[in-house]
């Protein structure tokens, strides 16, 4: 591959791939699952959506990678791990980041308006209001993580819309609740890499607000992801396979990763914050696990 195009897809981050992406993804596959079970969406249609959602949740990773290179360039130059970013290093230029960005959000918007007019409307708003904003939070609130986490969460209302046609905020906040503490915890558990070059350039961020009280924080915000994990099953009716494999056991592998891994320790905040698509998965293994018994229920 030329240096240029190599140059470019880093700065995409789909090198990384699925790193990244399914950290994107998660909040459009639980809002979707979730939706999908509430009006009995047939197996076939829950596998080719989850694959259009797969796929946006990728292009919009990588547009939230280049926008945050280009608002961070002089941040990343002072960071070790970001020096060598295509645009704080100079193998990307500005113009060229921005063709590229402008490319990935037509992608994007043609995808939205697939999904119906609401969940256009929905997405037009949320991408910039929240996605393209978040990078500026490191400059001016200790709380990043958290602001990324609702960020992120905006993919529950669009997917229950565009699935449902309708909003059922009871769900819908108790999901992207969910979806913004899962997201905070591990965004942060990501922030323990550079914890001393952010200090020194200045970067804001949970875990070097919160240092020793770390642990006990991300626990909080944990047993918070659990209790709104529980409330939306009951109001979706959903059953046992959801509350096992959706609620509890990521519950208590989020609380392991919590309590074991070491803040100080860059290579092993990075192994915790990857280890975390796990649980996450395992929230969409309960949702499909009980929709596909629901489905068998019904047809017979």
């Amino acid at each position: 591959m030329p240096s240029k195009a190599r140059s470019l897809v880093e700065l995409t981050r789909i090198h990384w791939f699925p790193v990244g992406s399914d950290f994107m993804f998660w909040p459009f596959a639980w809002g979707f699952l979730a939706a999908a079970y509430h009006v009995a969406l047939s197996m076939k249609e829950v596998v080719i959506n989850i694959l259009f959602y797969a796929l946006l949740g990728t292009l919009i990773h990588s547009a939230g990678c280049v926008i945050n290179d280009m608002l961070d360039r002089d941040f990343d130059r002072k960071v070790e791990r970001s020096k060598g970013r295509p645009i704080a290093s100079g193998a990307v230029t500005m113009a060229e980041a921005s063709v590229l960005l402008t490319v990935l959000v037509a992608a994007i918007f043609y995808m939205f308006s697939t999904a119906g007019n609401t969940a256009l409307v929905l997405g037009v708003v949320g991408l910039p209001a929240c996605g393209g904003t978040y990078p500026l939070m490191k400059r001016f609130m200790d709380w990043p993580s958290l602001y990324l986490g609702f960020a992120a969460s905006w993919g529950v209302p669009f997917t229950w819309v565009a699935t449902t046609g309708r909003f059922d905020w009871g769900m819908i906040l108790n999901i992207a609740m969910a979806s913004c503490c899962w997201t905070c915890i591990y965004d942060t558990i990501y922030a323990c890499q550079d914890k001393k070059d952010d200090e020194k350039a200045g970067v804001k961020s949970m875990a070097v607000r919160l240092g020793e009280g770390l642990r006990p924080a991300l626990s909080l915000f944990d047993v918070a992801f659990f209790g709104c994990l529980l409330r939306a099953g009951y109001l979706n009716g959903q059953h046992l396979p959801f509350y096992v494999l959706s609620a509890i056991v990521p519950f208590l592998l989020c609380l392991w990763h919590i309590w074991s891994f070491d803040h100080n320790d860059p290579l092993d905040s990075w192994k915790t914050f990857t280890a975390g698509r796990h649980g996450a998965a395992m929230v969409c293994a309960g949702l499909v696990v009980d929709h596909y018994f629901n489905l068998a229920a019904l047809a017979g």
